[in-house]
């Protein structure tokens, strides 16, 4: 018995030297990490990317998506595209999370910073980081369709979202946006909405915007409501708008609904 121990214990040291299997970290499966230092925003990025399956194999290219809060989102993304793909509801595509490196206190402050119009920058900033710096660098780099990039955005990344469509609409061929939240700076968006008219008269695009029958009233729901109804009434020639309550929803509940429908929505083939 007691040399069947030490036996034992051998195997048990040589297995820990050779298959430190509780120290490693494990990321989503064909993922890649980058720190990249944006000049825009004067801050650090940590960005997530997955490639599809066969991108080694191939010499295709292939559609972009863009994920904010990708901190947290990115893997839900990632995993829900990926279901979508087996079953070519959408094609393969480049993904690529945009986060900070953490999920907490100082992660929230910065998402403020960043995904807020402000008169001291803000989402000018980090709009400018996205199309000088984070765009560029994944087209340099990887195989992608130049002219087929997604955002996905949601609560005050949906925000982000729509000041981007608002300001600068020809960033991103799709857009899916997830109960924005509105409400900032005294609903400062429907401002960009009434001098978009002559940008968004002059693309093509396709837009998805969501909301949960179970969220507040006040905060998303009215306000979401309000904003879609400005956007049809400007019946834009190349805009194809797409909306959906979620029965049943609230605010944290929604992510992962939003995120599908809206993937399945805007490469749905016209």
């Amino acid at each position: 018995m007691r040399g069947n121990n030490k036996l034992l214990l051998f195997v048990f040291l040589a297995s820990a030297l050779f298959y430190p299997l509780y120290s490693q970290e494990y990321n989503l499966y064909n993922t890649q990490e980058k720190i990249i230092f944006s000049k825009s925003v004067e801050d650090t990025f940590k960005i997530f990317l997955s490639l599809p399956d066969n991108y080694q194999n191939s010499n295709k290219q292939f559609p972009v998506i863009y994920v904010l809060d990708g901190d947290i989102a990115f893997g839900m993304v990632t995993s829900i595209a990926r279901y979508l793909e087996i079953g070519e509801n959408i094609p393969q595509t480049i993904i690529v999370g945009i986060g900070y490196g953490s999920i907490d206190k100082s992660t929230s402050d910065k998402r403020k910073r960043d995904y807020r119009p402000m008169q001291n920058g803000g989402a000018e900033n980090f709009l400018k980081f996205l199309k000088e710096e984070l765009i560029p660098y994944i087209d340099s780099n990887f195989r992608t369709i130049a002219g087929d990039k997604t955002i996905y955005g949601y609560s005050i990344g949906g925000l982000f979202s729509l000041y981007t469509f608002f300001t600068q609409p020809e960033t991103f061929n799709h857009y899916i946006i997830g109960s924005p939240y509105l409400v900032w700076d005294d609903y400062s968006i429907y401002n960009y909405e009434e001098n978009s008219v002559d940008k968004l008269a002059a693309i093509s695009v396709k837009l998805f915007i969501s909301v949960g029958s179970e969220e507040s009233d006040e905060k998303y729901y009215n306000p979401i409501d309000s904003l879609v109804t400005r956007i049809q009434r400007r019946n834009y020639d190349g805009l194809i708008l797409d909306t959906k309550v979620f029965e049943g929803s609230a605010h944290l509940t929604g992510p992962a609904e939003a995120i599908t429908f809206g993937l399945l929505s805007v490469f749905k083939k016209d």
